[in-house]
């Protein structure tokens, strides 16, 4: 920890003039109960306070505490006004009396920044693309960073984040292709290209990397990253693995008979640590299914009773989102509508049961006004799993 040999009697503020003698375990015990938003604010205390607040010790030990409180991300675009706005909520947990939770205004990106979120958040950090340009942002902290605007050159841009565990590191995944029906796709084929991008490194520029022979698709849908690895569909019945650490590429195969990466209805998700994936679509059935052995590529079901609520569900265009560590899939409303509350639903996979949960908060009557967003339906992303982080890229 920085500064921790200082003696708190020694220690000054900004102006020169001595802080109180408090010690500094006791400082730390302070710190460590305050919330992100108060913690940010008080790395103006002073430079003690500062270099304890953005000590490595200290912001990992915060995640770790956050991880035990994850919460849902909330976003929507004001077409109007072009602005992007950032909410949060508590997950809800299964022994709470109460059917509400109160959402939080974390973060507005402005209309000269304004990005598309097409993917979850990875330890509080969202990866962001508009054309060919990509950036990763923090809500507890507000810090947008910028990166390197890609190559394009007509075709589709995807970007996915990624975190390796050894290193602590965070790297982008950028993969560009041609529309598979385009004049340009038939000229120039439809191999994808790869760019990998290391955050809080010297790296100036994107970094191409090779694809191992066979290591073909022609879409990234979705996205999840699970213990160092990048998971996406590929648009048909496969699944593309990207090793943060060692930028490699592997394809696997999905289950046989399933629709996890082809549905919209069908999602990716986090299962204890696992890979898992859903099918509901069409059978009475909801299959849950794991990747026990990725390197094997073996994989295990587990098959659950649909409740009829369930239709009605995906008549009101829910769409599921993937964590599972309450032992739940997590179903978030894709629409937000001023006239109707807006919902979270979580099915326990054991119970065979659904429990809806009412979100308040988001952009009530009052943040429509003072924003212009007026009474019209919003669609809404949302995505289960976000913890609140204060590390700065």
């Amino acid at each position: 920890m920085e500064d921790s040999q200082t003696s708190p009697s020694s220690n000054l503020d900004d102006a020169g003039n001595s802080t109180p003698n408090i010690p500094l375990d006791l400082t730390l015990e302070i710190l460590s109960r305050l919330p992100a938003k108060s913690l940010i604010r008080f790395q103006a205390v002073s430079k003690f306070w500062f270099s304890i607040i953005r000590s490595k010790d200290f912001v990992d030990s915060f995640l770790t505490r956050s991880k035990t409180r994850p919460r849902f991300l909330l976003t929507f675009k004001n077409f109007d006004s072009r602005k992007r706005f950032i909410f949060s909520a508590p997950e809800h947990q299964k022994n709470d009396k109460s059917s509400t939770v109160f959402a939080r205004h974390d973060m507005t990106i402005s209309a000269d920044r304004v990005y598309h979120i097409r993917c979850r958040p990875v330890n509080g950090f969202v990866c962001c693309t508009r054309g060919d340009s990509i950036a990763v942002c923090n809500p507890t902290t507000r810090q947008i960073v910028k990166l390197p605007d890609v190559e394009s050159n007509g075709r589709h841009v995807y970007a996915r984040l990624g975190y390796d565990p050894v290193e602590d590191q965070y790297k982008v995944l950028c993969v560009m292709f041609y529309d598979p029906y385009s004049a340009k796709c038939k000229r120039q084929g439809t191999q994808p290209e790869p760019y990998v991008f290391t955050l809080q490194s010297q790296q100036k520029e994107w970094r191409k990397i090779e694809i191992t022979q066979g290591v073909a698709y022609r879409s990234v849908d979705g996205g999840i990253c699970i213990d160092g690895a990048i998971y996406f569909g590929d648009g048909r019945s496969r699944i593309v693995r990207f090793d943060v650490r060692s930028e490699t590429l592997e394809l696997i195969q999905a289950p046989e008979n399933s629709l996890i990466t082809e549905t919209s209805d069908s999602a990716l998700l986090n299962y204890n640590g696992k890979l898992g994936g859903v099918d509901y679509n069409y059978t009475r059935e909801t299959i849950l299914w794991i990747l026990e052995d990725a390197e094997k590529q073996e994989w295990s079901e587990l098959r659950f009773a649909r409740p009829s609520e369930w239709d009605d569900l995906l008549e009101d265009y829910f769409t599921s989102e993937g964590e599972s560590h309450t032992g739940e899939l997590i179903m978030v409303d894709s629409r937000l509508i001023s006239s109707e509350p807006f919902s979270v639903c979580y099915y326990d996979f054991h119970r065979e049961s659904l429990r809806r949960v009412e979100v308040q908060g988001i952009a009530d009557d009052e943040f429509r006004r003072v924003h212009g967003i007026g009474k019209r339906t919003r669609e809404i992303l949302g995505f289960p799993g976000y913890v609140e982080n204060i590390r700065f890229l």
